[in-house]
């Protein structure tokens, strides 16, 4: 009897836009509830969070800016549970990137690489891969060692010879990344003797520079809240069935690399229901991505680059250069 009177109760509840089985849902399953803010120390590219890849995909064909971002969802409409799409121009504009063609910086300022024949997800510093992988390389801590690993013939960014590699610095991560084709250890052992020995090596390549777009994430926010969470399937399609049940409306977008296994649900701030099922994801402790997103935006630009940049130049100076992609060899 308690049972159905339960049951009676919950479906009450529900008719009325209380998100009871969401509620249960998720106090029966916290494993549903990721970090939304994580980071890794490693000297792995791939290790940065790729948000300049939240926004793409899914909407046409053509050049990126042509795509439109498009959230897929559900939402109760005529009695029935159905899916439902909706363009999500914030996201094409999430984020902003400039590229500066001829950028010069310091070896001591670059962090890691995109490729290496070692495993760079288990190294914190450039200098432990060295350490550990290419002893050899740093036997002779002298200028002349240094030259002799400068001279690599895959190292293209010390001005000796054109290549195709470029530097990546990302707003969110504020670190400087090599991406490259090769010449890992041997730009790794200059970095570690030249600071050895005190010597300034200068790096010449094309810098991409990406930032979070301030005026989209406050679109996104006025239209959304936003929330990381599991993407496995059992307890997904657990949580689909307590928002079905409660007839809320959500959308979903996978997150971007490397955050494998994890998608974001959007839930529209507009929606009664929606906006419930917002507030008992906030009591169950998750993050809102959104107020994330905004703290990112409003940071300065990264050490690693205003150190560089006149006195009086700030972020507004570094996006004003051209936008345009950076030439592949």
């Amino acid at each position: 009897m308690n049972k159905i009177i339960q049951a009676i109760t919950d479906t009450v509840r529900s008719t009325l836009g209380h998100p009871v089985h969401v509620e249960r849902f998720l106090a029966s399953r916290p494993d549903f509830r990721v970090p939304a803010v994580r980071s890794s120390n490693s000297i792995d590219f791939d290790s940065v969070p790729k948000w300049e890849t939240f926004g793409e995909t899914g909407g046409g064909t053509g050049p990126a800016k042509a795509r439109q971002a498009i959230l897929m969802g559900w939402r109760l409409q005529n009695g029935r549970y159905s899916d439902y799409r909706v363009a999500g121009p914030a996201l094409n504009n999430l984020v902003k990137k400039v590229v500066v063609d001829d950028w010069k910086c310091d070896l001591q300022d670059l962090h890691g690489f995109s490729n290496s024949k070692s495993d760079l997800r288990t190294f914190v510093s450039t200098d432990d891969m060295v350490v550990a992988n290419s002893q050899e390389m740093i036997e002779d801590v002298s200028l002349a060692g240094l030259q002799t690993n400068l001279a690599h013939d895959q190292i293209s960014v010390t001005g000796w010879r054109a290549g195709s590699d470029w530097l990546h610095v990302h707003q969110w991560d504020g670190r400087m990344y090599l991406v490259n084709d090769g010449g890992s250890h041997h730009l790794a052992a200059a970095k570690y003797i030249a600071a050895r020995i005190q010597a300034p090596v200068e790096l010449m390549a094309p810098l991409h520079y990406h930032s979070i777009d301030p005026d989209a994430v406050a679109a996104l926010r006025a239209e959304y809240d936003i929330y990381v969470v599991s993407h496995e399937a059992e307890v997904s399609n657990i949580f689909f069935s307590a928002m079905e049940d409660d007839g809320a409306t959500w959308f979903w977008r996978d997150l971007p690399e490397p955050y494998w296994g994890e998608r974001a649900i959007f839930l529209p701030r507009a929606e009664p229901t929606s906006l419930k099922v917002s507030q008992a994801f906030q009591a169950a402790g998750f993050e809102e991505l959104g107020a994330h997103l905004e703290e990112i935006a409003n940071r300065d630009v990264p050490e690693v680059i205003s150190k560089y940049l006149a006195p009086s130049h700030g972020e507004a100076d570094v996006d004003a250069e051209e936008e345009h992609e950076a030439p592949r060899g």
